[in-house]
């Protein structure tokens, strides 16, 4: 009878699934890497930081789409570090408080930008957590802290419930309104949402980015959308979208047309984009596709603008083969 009772019980344990491992809050932040953008390139070539035109160029230069996907890219990994970058660093310090649910690290003065910091972070399952990044002017309130970074993040596990370190999914959002409360900080406004995705080595990695900002005085922000997947060492893609009007140059024409990209690349780094931009003062879209090699040289250009420049043939000269473009 005994054996029986204890074999039912191994039955009932077994269908209740692995016991999870209880992470530690410092292992339970996300790492920079885990919303980090990885696309090919070559250490010979660089890649623009800058801008969202695509530069005059002939057949066998440096794809101007690819240059503004990276560039784009680097704008991102840039918000990235910053924010998770600060969460590690604070992190890092021993927490003035830990009950096993609930771990505080600070107050603490950062002397430099004047102003007092805090981090809150709440375990809600064994490997799951909740955090908030607090900040305010030194020598002020406390009813003057601002939730300036709040997130969530669960930390993978494998079959048998261990913790996969460095990999999980979660979310963050900045406050750029609450920020900018702050001494010698950027008077910008709005806000911009992370959510990653990177289960473990082998599988996609997925990081959706949506940002809403105000210029100046401006009754409504601008918008942008950046979609990100690969596979590690892999094929990939990435599309955004922004509003944006394209005849900056004509004052006769001022509403803001929807302009987006979606590039993909091979496992060799070989790809191509698809452009277009819709609405605004445009009677009808606008397209401009270009596909370039391993060495990321433009092999192919067309468009439906009247004064495209054209090269290439896109049965031979593209790794992709008919236009994606992004629905964001």
């Amino acid at each position: 009878m005994k054996k029986m009772f204890a074999a039912l019980a191994s039955l009932s344990l077994a269908a209740c699934g692995p016991q999870l491992e209880t992470v530690s809050f410092k292992d339970g932040l996300p790492s920079q890497e885990m919303a980090k953008l990885d696309v090919p390139s070559k250490t010979s070539q660089s890649i623009d930081d800058g801008v969202a035109t695509v530069r005059e160029q002939s057949r066998g230069d440096l794809a101007g789409t690819w240059l503004v996907t990276g560039g784009t890219v680097l704008f991102v990994n840039g918000v990235t570090l910053w924010t998770l970058g600060s969460l590690n660093f604070v992190a890092g310090f021993e927490p003035t408080s830990d009950n096993g649910t609930t771990a505080v690290w600070g107050p603490h003065n950062n002397d430099w930008e004047g102003t007092t910091w805090k981090l809150t972070a709440v375990r809600t399952a064994p490997n799951a957590f909740k955090y908030t990044l607090e900040a305010k002017p030194r020598g002020t309130a406390d009813s003057e802290y601002a939730a300036i970074i709040t997130g969530s993040h669960t930390v993978a596990v494998d079959d048998h419930g261990k913790a996969i370190k460095g990999y999980g999914e979660g979310r963050f959002d900045i406050d750029y309104d609450k920020a900018a409360r702050l001494p010698h900080q950027d008077s910008k406004r709005g806000r911009i949402s992370f959510h990653y995705a990177r289960p473990n080595p082998t599988a996609a990695v997925t990081v959706d980015v949506d940002l809403k900002e105000f210029v100046n005085d401006a009754a409504a922000p601008n918008t942008a959308a950046y979609r990100y997947s690969q596979v590690p060492g892999g094929a990939g893609a990435f599309e955004f979208a922004t509003d944006s009007n394209i005849h900056w140059f004509d004052p006769t024409q001022v509403a803001l047309e929807r302009w987006s990209i979606k590039s993909r690349w091979s496992s060799t780094g070989a790809g191509r984009a698809d452009v277009r931009a819709t609405g605004g003062d445009l009677a009808s879209p606008v397209t401009l596709n270009e596909c370039w090699d391993t060495t990321f040289r433009s092999t192919f250009l067309d468009g439906s603008a009247l004064s495209q420049v054209k090269w290439g043939v896109e049965s031979t000269d593209c790794a992709f083969i008919g236009a994606s473009y992004s629905t964001r």
